[in-house]
This record gives structure tokens, C-alpha cells and sequence, in this order.
């Protein structure tokens, strides 16, 4: 329940190794080639080494990692490569000596052209309609899922749109003040729970994994005794991205009367997996840092992280809407259901099916939170608008800013064009939002299932609700 989807899967390729093919010099293919992958709300840049060890693709923008190709096809000007560790493709052409035009599929299928040398050439910004309620219905039909939202605001100018159902198999229209599941957006509101908490003098930026979970007789390991929170938001701990799914079958999905103890037991064991790097090297986008990160937080203050989360962050901010896991009722469609995809169909997955329906409880603080778009609009405002009552100025710049020379602030990507952007999926429900500083806009787009077409869908709809911004 917890794959990383669209660009965030990148994240989780660094320092993975695999089979390539060598490919010879006389190749027109042989060389360097750069380019820009984008995405809608995430443009990166991409680069093929290709030369006589084999095919390997570098993430320029996160820390260079290292990708190599698992499948290589050569066939006179066409080329076609696959990446197992990211679960993609390319396929493309030489369309002169000096660019290969193709097809990077990821989840979704998304044009990009590779420059031969180290400079990519500048891709036009796709042109985007405004988001209207016609063109949402339009891209929910096209992408079969069963409900869709989407909302945007600009200083006092907002708008809002839900379309379809609640459930695939029942008519009942989905409502303005619905709840959705935001999935790994969660994350930055942990980290701005965190920052609340730093001002307050509980924890501080630089305080360690080691001088907080470290238990008489069971010290943490030596990997990560150092492991700043910092590092923990930042996803350069070092840590690998979950437990394996042979220890999370044992973590409860239910609600529990207090999740403390299963979340510092899930955090106690993921830190005694072996690092995926030394500390702070690379950028591994890991869940597990995230929930050491709440761990911390309920051990300094002898509080949940769900009841952190209340009286620090919704509260203040007048967010009514927010829980956490799926959600509803058990065995009613009092809210939109999340869906399991099979094929162009959507199966229901609610509270009481007797399913899966969310991330276990323990991973809260990396992403179970469900709220209203509304509610989150009011919260993606207070970080566009970072109002000095709730957080001080260089509290804000911390949270907005990366640390460690990549693009992954605290909980958030930040766009070359300095917005920014974050997803989120529980594998039947997918979000994203985006917050503009300089255009003074904020975007939210969801929907209750997370096929590929749907995650295409989702992030068109939150560029055309920016466009709509923009027009105001």
C-alpha cells in the first residue's frame, strides 16, 4: 500500500545496481544525452551515459543517482531502454545527429527529447486550459476513475470542483465538503508539526535519532545514531524507504487506542536495516524517516503524533475536516471511497470491506491524513501566506528550503520556478498540490483511485487549476 508514484518513484532508485548491455562505439547512440523530463508540476533533468559498459541513466537533480539500463534494444536509429529499478521505459528516435526523440513511461507515458552533450535543451511549458468543471469531468471520464476534485485559490478568489461518485458502484455524487486521502502529503505537514515543536523548545533541527531513541542496553545503530531530524525530513538518513512487507503484515490497519507503541516498534526496526548509504549522501525517498521523525516527536512529548498533529497544525489553522486513514464509516458511502484498479474497472475498497484500505497506523506521520479540499486549500495558503502567528519567519524558510543540494525541501519539492509541489498515494487514492509564492496561488487536485491514467489525469487537472489562477 505505500508505492511511491509518478516522479517521487525516481527518488527511490538511488544507489540501485543492475544488469546493463555494452553497446558499441560506432553506435550513432554512443555518448552523453541530456534532457528534461516533464511531468506537469515536476521537471527533471535526466542524462544517458552510453558507451561501452552499457546504458546508464543519471538523476541530475537528485544527487546524480545512478540508474543503470536492464534492457537495451539498438535497432538502426531507434532505441529502446528499460530501467527495472524504477519500473521504466524509454523509447525513442534519432531525429538528428544531435537529439533522440521518444517516450519516457513511468507510471504514465510523458514525451521527452535527449540533447547529445551536457545541456538540455529548454522544453516549451506544455500550454494548459484553465480548469473548468467541464474539462474535470472530462479528464475523469477519459481516465475511468470514479470521482475527482479540484481547487485553487489567489489572494481572495477561489474555486472549487467535484465531480462523480462516491463509489464506482453506487450514484451517490460527491460533495464540496467530502473528505480524501492525501496519501505522502502528509509528510509536509509533519514537518511543519515538527517546526512548530522546534520553536516551542522540544526538539531542535540538529537533535539526533541516537540522543532520543536510544535504549538502555539496545542503543541504535552506529548508521544512524547521528542522524539528525533534519536528515529524517530531508530523506538523507540513510535509511531504506519501508519495513519489507513480511514485518508489515504484523502492524494494525484499524485505528488503535494509542498508536505509540507500534509506531516506535516500526521505527526501532527500521532502523536496524542496513543503510542504503553513508548519512546524508544521497536523497532515498524513504517512509521509514518520516515515521522515526513521529517516533521522536510522541518520546519528547509523550503525546501521539495524531494528537500533535490536532493541537498543533488543524486546530490552528481552522482545518475541521482532517483524520486519519481511510475515510467514512465501516460498510457505509458516507465519503468517497478509494479503489483498487482492474483494468478500466474500479473496485471499492472501504472502511469495514475487509480490506486493505490504507497504510498500516504506525506510518501515519508519512502519510494517512484525509481532509476536505477546502480544508486543504486553508492549509496550503498558511505556506504561501506564512503567517508570523503561526510560525516564525526563518521557521517557514526551513521548512521551504533544501538542505542537502537537491530539490526535496521538508515535506516538499521545490520547482525551478521556486513552487512548491508534492504527491501523495496510498495505491487507491491519489492527490497533488502545489503553492506559487510568487504568483500568490495554491492548487489541489484528488481522485479516489491511482491508475496510471489517473495519476496523468490528476496532474494536467492541478496545472490547468494554476493556469485558471494565473488568468484571474
Amino acid at each position: 500500500m505505500m508505492t511511491r508514484r509518478h516522479m517521487q518513484s525516481l527518488l527511490a532508485a538511488f544507489g540501485l545496481v543492475g544488469a546493463t548491455r555494452a553497446v558499441a562505439a560506432d553506435s550513432p547512440f554512443y555518448g552523453r544525452w541530456t534532457g528534461i523530463l516533464d511531468a506537469g508540476p515536476v521537471r527533471l533533468t535526466l542524462r544517458l551515459e552510453i558507451d561501452a559498459k552499457g546504458v546508464t541513466l543519471f538523476s541530475v537533480d537528485q544527487g546524480n543517482a545512478r540508474i543503470p539500463a536492464t534492457s537495451v534494444s539498438i535497432e538502426d536509429e531507434r532505441i529502446r531502454l528499460a530501467f527495472a529499478a524504477i519500473k521504466a521505459k524509454f523509447d525513442g528516435m534519432l531525429s538528428d545527429a544531435r537529439h533522440i526523440d521518444g517516450t519516457f513511461t513511468q507510471g504514465q507515458a510523458m514525451a521527452m527529447r535527449f540533447t547529445r552533450g551536457e545541456v538540455a535543451e529548454a522544453a516549451p511549458e506544455p500550454v494548459y486550459p484553465p480548469l473548468t468543471r467541464d474539462l474535470l469531468n472530462d479528464k475523469r471520464l477519459a481516465a475511468y476513475t470514479p470521482a475527482m476534485a479540484a481547487a485553487w485559490t489567489r489572494g481572495d478568489h477561489a474555486e472549487f470542483y467535484a465531480v462523480g461518485a462516491r463509489s464506482s458502484e453506487d450514484e451517490i455524487v460527491v460533495q464540496p465538503e467530502d473528505q480524501w486521502h492525501w496519501g505522502s502529503i502528509t509528510k509536509s505537514m509533519t514537518a511543519t508539526l515538527c517546526a512548530r515543536l522546534v520553536e516551542a523548545g522540544t526538539i531542535q533541527w540538529k537533535t539526533t535519532v541516537g540522543e532520543v531513541l536510544d535504549e538502555r542496553g539496545s542503543p541504535v545503530s552506529a548508521a544512524y545514531r547521528d542522524a539528525t531530524l533534519l536528515h529524517l525530513l530531508s530523506h538523507r538518513a540513510g535509511l531504506q524507504p519501508n519495513l519489507d512487507l513480511m514485518n508489515m503484515v504484523f502492524y494494525s490497519r484499524d485505528p488503535l487506542p494509542d498508536p505509540r507503541p507500534e509506531r516506535r516498534k516500526w521505527a526501532l526496526a527500521a532502523l536496524k536495516q542496513k543503510p542504503v548509504g553513508p548519512l546524508g549522501a544521497q536523497n532515498v525517498y524513504a517512509n521509514n524517516g518520516y515515521i522515526i521523525a513521529g517516533a521522536m516527536l510522541e518520546q519528547l512529548t509523550g503525546k501521539s503524533w495524531e494528537e500533535l498533529m490536532q493541537t498543533e497544525l488543524f486546530t490552528p489553522l481552522g482545518i475541521e475536516s482532517a483524520g486519519y486513514g481511510a475515510p467514512g464509516r465501516p460498510r457505509e458511502i458516507d465519503q468517497p471511497l478509494g479503489h483498487a484498479v482492474q483494468g478500466h474497472t474500479r473496485k471499492p475498497i472501504g472502511p469495514g470491506s475487509g480490506q486493505p484500505n490504507d497504510n498500516p497506523v504506525a506510518l501515519g506521520p508519512a502519510g494517512r491524513v484525509h481532509m476536505s479540499v477546502p480544508d486543504m486549500l486553508l492549509y496550503l495558503k498558511a505556506h504561501r501566506d506564512r503567517p508570523a502567528s503561526f510560525l516564525k519567519s526563518e521557521s517557514w524558510g526551513a521548512l521551504h528550503t533544501p538542505h542537502f543540494g537537491d530539490t526535496y525541501a521538508l515535506g516538499w519539492m521545490v520547482r525551478p520556478d521556486g513552487a512548491l509541489w508534492h504527491n501523495g498515494s496510498n495505491t487507491i487514492w491519489y492527490g497533488e498540490v502545489l503553492v506559487d509564492p510568487k504568483t500568490g496561488t495554491v492548487a489541489a487536485a484528488c481522485a479516489n483511485d491511482a491508475a496510471p491514467d489517473t495519476l496523468t489525469a490528476v496532474a494536467s487537472v492541478l496545472i490547468s487549476a494554476r493556469a485558471a489562477a494565473k488568468a484571474v
